[in-house]
């Protein structure tokens, strides 16, 4: 059940871009295409403001509901206890997620005014268009987003994953209905935003009806601030490293289409960005059987099941690849000509642009991979490596453009030479030494 509701999540989430498209394509004005994959680039800010955060909380709650007595800041609790749920302990995970994600939430909403001011609106003047309106009903979406983070953490910490993917279903077809139907009658902008405030608020509402029909929380209590304190001085640390980590993926992808908006035409822009969102579609897909595994993975480790390991790991990389694959091999062949058929108003970049597309996103699943296995066993070695990449990527871009090589190319090739250096080969060494060494 949780493999099918996650594939129709996914399913709806791809019909709430891919087919949103069409309609973007032929009612969108470049300008408005281009400013739309604007926000689509700073939406998927919630992952970066995430900071690990949610990954690690869930992974910690699974930890404890196998029996874990004790929370560690690197590795596995040796202290099991399988009979007794060590439910204070479970508690206290749970009140400082929710304070982390309030005080997150608090914070982005000064940094998106920000990105209003200081590069959405000048952006937006240049083609003359006013979108502040649409900006502060998006930014409102992104800010519920953020904090219902926390519910993400607790259905995954809690092993319901089905749960999860059908709330995150409703919301994404609460997204499509009223988006298409909006942009039918011509507004835009203004349709992806209302659209957009009115998931976030779906998945809340759905999000808490499932915790209360399931009573996730059964055995929670309050606790003490202090606790909450010591609980975050044992998990930060390993959250800001998947944090950075997913920084550094967001200065790898999502930044390019701010850099490509500043330095090329709103046509080339568009197009770029088209392509971009498409292959970032096509990577969540790719990994969402990983997803769906991760809670068994958790607890395979925890419980020492190394076999069992080894054999989940196996069929979630031949899945996740060879998903993948197909989906570049899409890309190339039939997207082009849909775009033909609908007469879009953007059309993607040239075929050699998309070959370095595909190669980028097929590498970068399958380093995905090996670092969610190594951050399986709570220990977070790649952040400082992801980083640094990422921020090696964007100057040598930032560079070559300031030297006039103004082609789509550039940030694509960069990017794909930046992560081959060392990224795209060392984690999965170090992968194959953790199953080596565990004897798995």
């Amino acid at each position: 059940m949780a493999l099918f509701w996650g594939y129709f999540s996914r399913f709806s989430s791809i019909a709430s871009s891919l087919i949103i498209m069409p309609f973007a394509l032929v009612a969108f004005t470049e300008a408005e295409f281009s400013l739309w994959m604007v926000f689509v680039a700073f939406y998927a800010l919630i992952v970066v403001f995430d900071f690990g955060l949610s990954s690690t909380f869930s992974r910690q709650i699974n930890y404890v509901l196998c029996g874990a007595q004790s929370l560690n800041k690197v590795g596995v609790c040796e202290q099991v206890d399988k009979s007794s749920i060590n439910y204070l302990l479970f508690s206290k995970i749970i009140n400082s997620a929710k304070f982390v994600f309030f005080f997150i939430a608090i914070i982005t909403v000064a940094i998106l005014g920000a990105a209003y001011f200081f590069f959405l609106n000048p952006i937006a003047a240049k083609s003359g268009l006013d979108i502040s309106l649409e900006w502060l009903l998006y930014s409102l979406a992104i800010i519920i987003n953020i904090f219902c983070l926390l519910y993400n953490a607790l259905f995954f910490g809690t092993n319901n994953v089905a749960s999860i993917y059908k709330v995150t279903s409703f919301s994404n077809l609460t997204f499509f209905a009223f988006a298409i139907t909006l942009i039918l009658y011509d507004y835009t902008l203004m349709a992806v935003a209302i659209a957009r405030l009115l998931s976030a608020v779906t998945y809340y509402l759905s999000a808490n009806y499932e915790i209360n029909k399931l009573k996730m929380l059964h055995g929670y209590v309050k606790t003490h601030w202090q606790d909450t304190k010591a609980t975050l001085g044992v998990l930060l640390p390993n959250a800001g490293r998947i944090g950075v980590v997913s920084l550094g993926n967001f200065m790898l992808t999502k930044l390019s289409i701010l850099i490509v908006a500043y330095y090329f035409t709103a046509s080339e822009s568009a197009s770029y960005s088209l392509a971009l969102n498409l292959f970032t579609i096509l990577s969540s897909v790719s990994l969402l059987y990983m997803t769906v595994v991760t809670p068994i993975l958790n607890r395979a480790i925890q419980n020492t099941d190394f076999s069992l390991v080894k054999k989940l790991q196996f069929k979630v990389r031949l899945v996740c690849l060879i998903t993948c694959l197909l989906g570049c091999v899409s890309v190339l062949v039939i997207v082009p000509e849909l775009l033909k058929l609908i007469d879009s108003k953007t059309s993607l970049p040239s075929v050699y642009v998309l070959v370095f597309f595909s190669l980028m996103v097929f590498l970068d699943v399958n380093r995905q991979l090996s670092m969610n296995l190594i951050a399986a066993t709570n220990h977070i070695p790649f952040y400082k490596a992801i980083v640094f990449s990422g921020s090696v990527s964007l100057l040598v871009i930032i560079a070559v453009l300031e030297l006039g090589y103004l082609s789509l190319l550039t940030p694509v090739i960069v990017s794909l030479c930046v992560q081959t250096l060392f990224n795209n080969w060392y984690w999965t060494l170090m992968e194959r030494n953790i199953l080596a060494k565990k004897g798995m």
